[in-house]
């Protein structure tokens, strides 16, 4: 297991800040990086991996600087959504060679490089020049190649991007399986469903600046001040029960009740003593994914930075 520690970063282009005054630790799971476009999270990522100096600031892994220090450096595994792939080699080629890259054995190589080609459906175009490639397959590619020496820290930029479902559920158990082993996972996203449902965290990046961590539902309430939107449904007078127990409550159009809550610790509470008043409690679920409201929310408020 490593630790990504982050200490008052800053950094840009030219003189220009995109991201500053950042500041996070991360350890072993899968930490989402949300925020739209111009947010700063592909700069953010730069930094993270070695590749963009910041301008003031600090980033350590296991104590140690990946700016300076090669060994650091060699503990992360990087995939971006403008895969670097050698464009007149084949899939096998390029992810032969970055083994080479890595110091891997020949035998090891072949193994890892076929393990990955499965995970991520890309054993039928081993042979196709990257060149070719859909955007969505060269991703593919990219993502291989930062899964092959099974690094501890991986940096994800938009991973899911132009993944068949599939693909998406299968890659979605690995990042599972590779957390709970004790790799640290930092992927952005814009695929709300994946970041609510993978998340141990979420870290919200918007004009720069982290302006929220925590889990989804958590966020919601406190980037928007406000309640947290449930729908219920089941058997017995729902509505009257409600009302007793000092809850207002709506008709959604599909025929469930809807109500507001302050977050999920309330929402366990108010379906206990629902039950405990002789309604059955068929279902419950969010009236939409809290991230979405997060993210619609930093969208219309616009971007103050570039779009990196």
């Amino acid at each position: 297991m490593a630790k990504l520690t982050v200490e008052n970063v800053c950094a840009g282009y030219r003189g220009k800040l995109v991201v500053r005054d950042i500041n996070l630790e991360y350890d072993a799971g899968i930490h989402i990086l949300l925020g739209p476009n111009g947010a700063g999270k592909t700069t953010t990522f730069r930094v993270l991996a070695g590749i963009l100096a910041p301008m003031s600031g600090v980033v350590r892994i296991d104590g140690r600087d990946p700016h300076s220090a090669v060994d650091a450096k060699a503990l992360i595994g990087m995939a971006t959504h403008r895969s670097a792939l050698a464009p007149r080699l084949s899939v096998v080629d390029n992810l032969r060679y970055w083994a080479r890259v890595l110091g891997m054995s020949s035998g090891t190589a072949e193994a890892r490089i076929a393990d990955v080609l499965g995970l991520l459906g890309l054993t039928g175009f081993a042979d196709q020049r990257t060149e070719t490639l859909s955007r969505g397959q060269s991703q593919r590619v990219s993502l291989a190649k930062a899964f092959l020496n099974r690094p501890p820290i991986l940096l994800l930029d938009e991973p899911m991007s132009g993944v068949d479902p599939g693909t998406a559920a299968q890659l979605s158990d690995h990042l599972r399986a590779l957390a709970d082993a004790g790799h640290t996972i930092v992927a952005s996203t814009h695929a709300l469903a994946d970041a609510s449902r993978l998340a141990d965290d979420v870290t919200v990046l918007h004009g720069g600046r982290i302006v929220g961590r925590g889990e989804p539902a958590a966020l919601r309430a406190s980037l928007m001040g406000s309640a947290y939107r449930l729908q219920l449904r089941g058997s017995g007078d729902i509505p009257g029960a409600l009302a007793e127990l000092g809850y207002r409550w709506e008709q959604s159009r599909t025929g469930h009740v809807v109500i507001e809550v302050s977050d999920e610790g309330e929402a366990r509470s108010l379906v206990a003593r629902l039950i405990g008043s002789g309604i059955g409690v068929h279902e419950v679920a969010p009236v939409r994914n809290p991230l979405e409201d997060v993210y619609q929310q930093l969208q219309s408020e616009g971007a103050d930075s570039v779009a990196e």
